[in-house]
């Protein structure tokens, strides 16, 4: 025959010592502490997803911007002079750094979309000005 106390056997014991230690300010503290610790935790990993999401963007919508940027001046009959077209690229795209701008324009430059002259004059202090221009094709 089986004891039908079996599975109930000590757990008031049990159950009283858990209250008593869980209730205890020591163990509050400890509990709000972790909480506090995951909660700043998880808020870190988060704006560090939104960042990386941000950054993705960027890099999908900086050469398609770029291109659209200096046909822009194009079409105005301006110079796309890279430093303009960089401040407008960091108008446009905000939470966009120069060296996403650089990292973009080399691709663009190597993949043919883009033609960098380097003008032949130097102007303040040596300083060399680059003009863009896109390639059909």
């Amino acid at each position: 025959m089986t004891n039908p106390n079996a599975f109930t056997l000590g757990t008031q014991e049990r159950s009283d010592n858990y209250w008593a230690r869980v209730m205890t300010p020591e163990y509050q503290a400890a509990k709000q502490a972790r909480e506090a610790t995951e909660k700043l935790e998880a808020e870190r990993q988060e704006q560090q997803q939104k960042d990386e999401w941000q950054r993705q963007a960027v890099m999908n919508f900086a050469g398609p911007a770029i291109l659209d940027i200096v046909q822009g001046y194009l079409a105005q009959n301006r110079p796309a002079v890279s430093n303009d077209v960089k401040a407008t690229f960091l108008e446009r795209l905000p939470g966009a750094t120069e060296a996403e701008f650089r990292n973009a324009l080399e691709v663009l430059k190597q993949t043919g979309h883009v033609h960098e002259l380097v003008s032949s004059t130097q102007g303040f202090m040596g300083e060399r000005t680059s003009h863009l221009y896109p390639l059909e094709g």
